[in-house]
């Protein structure tokens, strides 16, 4: 979707790289700086070959500018966050790092984030209130967007709205005080479990001196919220789990989408009126829809030959055990079960279940959040976002999830959500009207296959009993074919 200089990320959906540090940097540690900053690009290359990565930077002075010119060097994607219009922003720089700044817009697209409720242009026109609100809010989609956070960071907090502290602490614990009224995130509320992961590069400032007590200039560490080991010199396990989830799903498109099965939630007339936020939506759950059949066909396939063939093996053995003269029919039951494990190898092997199972989970999830955007829905605090709302209390694992949809929204999370009666009347046409007559539909065929179901069950129990009671009644046909035979019926 994002390109630099040619390289483009195609329909894969990346690794986003979130980048906040400080402005006053110490003039001697910055080459050192750079040096870090692309250790940890190409480390996240080398590891995962298969999900590109997208740096996302507010091209501040400083920090900021160096991991933008770092990526540009690697021809990373980049997105340049804009927490208010540029023409607002950039009255933060002057001469020649207002040159620099118009002059590095260049390096990819520029994303300009919304002005919160109730705050004109005159209110961030200038520094106060208004102006910090903008720049927590710039940190909150900043945090809550991206996958990893690179925090070039003295390691000590602060109270500056949007400030590197500040937004490394958002990160952590999902509180931004400032816009979110000091709400505070539930225990049992797990949607910021795998988006935690800050790789912290200690610096020094010119204004606030050394960094925080215990650090040293130039150190970097994999930075969580863990109790016990909150720094690490490699990434934690869990988090390398939900990276390699998302690039066996970056694969996965790469290999088997099929344009031609494109089914768009909305007709495409209606899609090209909802703007690039909602087609970015739609785009990824194309790529999840055609996969999650894609797996299911694999997987109900492996199912129903699975059960065939334990059909096959189990008659082959009550063959082998109670009639005579088939002794051979060990052989056919040895290959069917062979079959079977084969099959169970195969499911293992290639992940059908796992991926049907998480590829469909994933495209309900962007089917919710393509409608709540063409919808205009917001969420109650304006810190929080649409995927903020999904699997809440599920296993970390399926975090995988939250990341891809992370990125998927960030266009439309950057634009104001209006709401026009047209809109909603479109959500309600494409989504809750049709929803409502699948599940009708789908209720009246369970109910017709439970029906189905519990004859052959009557039927099986009363052919069993009719066999019982010959046999019963008739003990003189002893261990006969007609005995056997009975047997192996029941």
């Amino acid at each position: 979707m994002i390109d630099v200089d040619g390289k483009s990320l195609g329909g894969h959906v990346p690794l986003v790289v979130g980048v906040t540090g400080h402005r006053d940097l110490v003039a001697e540690e910055q080459e050192q700086i750079k040096t870090r900053i692309r250790d940890c690009f190409e480390h996240l290359q080398n590891t995962f070959p298969d999900l590109p990565l997208m740096v996302m930077t507010p091209l501040a002075e400083g920090a900021d500018r160096i991991a933008a010119e770092v990526a540009h060097a690697l021809r990373i994607p980049t997105v340049v966050l804009l927490p208010m219009a540029q023409h607002l922003y950039q009255s933060d720089f002057e001469g020649d790092s207002l040159d620099e700044f118009r002059h590095m817009l260049d390096l990819g697209e520029a994303v300009e984030l919304p002005l919160l409720a109730n705050l004109s242009e005159a209110d961030v026109e200038k520094p106060g209130r208004g102006r910090d609100l903008q720049y927590a809010q710039l940190g909150a989609y900043l945090a809550a967007h991206c996958h990893i956070l690179l925090a070039v960071w003295d390691g000590k907090p602060s109270n500056a709205p949007g400030g590197t502290g500040h937004v490394v602490n958002f990160h952590h614990h999902d509180v931004m005080e400032l816009i979110a009224g000091g709400q505070q995130r539930s225990r049992i509320d797990f949607t910021e479990d795998e988006s935690d992961l800050v790789f912290h590069i200690v610096c020094s400032r010119r204004t606030e001196g050394p960094p925080a007590e215990g650090l040293s200039p130039g150190q970097a560490y994999w930075y969580t919220r863990d109790e016990v080991n909150p720094r690490t010199l490699s990434m934690p396990e869990r988090y390398r789990v939900v990276f390699e989830r998302m690039a066996e799903f970056s694969e996965d498109t790469e290999r088997t989408v099929d344009a031609a099965a494109y089914y768009p939630l909305l007709p495409e007339a209606a899609l090209a009126r909802c703007g690039q936020g909602a087609q970015d939506i739609d785009s990824v759950y194309h790529q999840a829809d055609f996969l999650a059949r894609r797996f299911q066909r694999l997987f109900y396939l492996a199912t129903r030959w699975t059960s065939v063939l334990a059909l096959f093996a189990g008659c082959s053995f009550v063959a082998y055990a109670d009639l005579p003269d088939l002794d051979f029919m060990i052989y056919p039951y040895i290959g069917f079960i062979a079959l079977v494990l084969l099959l169970a190898w195969l499911d293992h092997r290639f992940a059908w279940q796992r991926k049907y199972q998480d590829y469909r989970v994933l495209a309900e999830g962007l089917r919710v959040q393509f409608y709540w955007s063409v919808a205009g829905v917001e969420m109650e605090n304006p810190s929080r976002f649409s995927h903020d709302s999904f699997l809440k209390r599920q296993d970390l694992e399926l975090g995988w999830i939250r990341n891809v949809m992370r990125y998927a929204g960030h266009r439309a999370d950057s634009t104001d959500r209006i709401s026009s009666p047209a809109d909603i009347d479109l959500a309600v046409e494409h989504w809750v009207s049709p929803q409502h007559d699948y599940y009708e539909m789908r209720s009246r065929d369970r109910e017709g296959r439970h029906r189905i179901t519990g004859s052959i069950r009557m039927i099986s129990f009363v052919v069993v009993l009719i066999a019982a009671i010959i046999l019963a009644a008739a003990p003189e046909i002893g261990d006969t074919l007609s005995a056997n035979v009975l047997i192996a019926v029941m």
